[in-house]
């Protein structure tokens, strides 16, 4: 981009120098006009009310999104919060059952092994 923009200033320089004065001037007012007019679009489009408005409806748009992503990922920390909490209930009960549950098997294995007659398994 910067090469096409170099090579055009060059070409323009060359032609302004093999021109007249009177050309020269013509070129230059040719030149002010168009940039005139450029000026004058850039502030016609920044000031129309359509842009504008285009404008501030992609500014709340994306405040909105920004503020359903924050809600969203707080409540899906909330949700894993609650979750883990669940997980560790459930384990230290499943725990508790089998240390419970192994206990009884162990007193079952002894009642069986201890010799006596009325603790036999039947």
């Amino acid at each position: 981009m910067r090469s096409i923009l170099l090579a055009a200033t060059a070409v323009a320089a060359l032609s302004v120098a093999a021109c007249s004065q009177e050309q020269r001037a013509d070129i230059k007012d040719g030149a002010d006009s168009a940039a005139s007019e450029v000026r004058e679009a850039a502030s016609d489009i920044k000031n129309d009310p359509d842009v504008k408005d285009a404008g501030n409806a992609i500014k709340e748009a994306a405040q909105d999104s920004g503020q359903a992503l924050k809600e969203t990922a707080s409540e899906a920390g909330d949700a894993l919060k609650d979750a883990s909490a669940d997980a560790r209930r459930e384990g230290k009960e499943l725990g508790s059952d089998i240390k419970r549950e192994t206990n009884e098997a162990a007193d079952d294995v002894k009642r069986a092994t201890d010799g006596r007659e009325e603790t036999k398994p039947r």
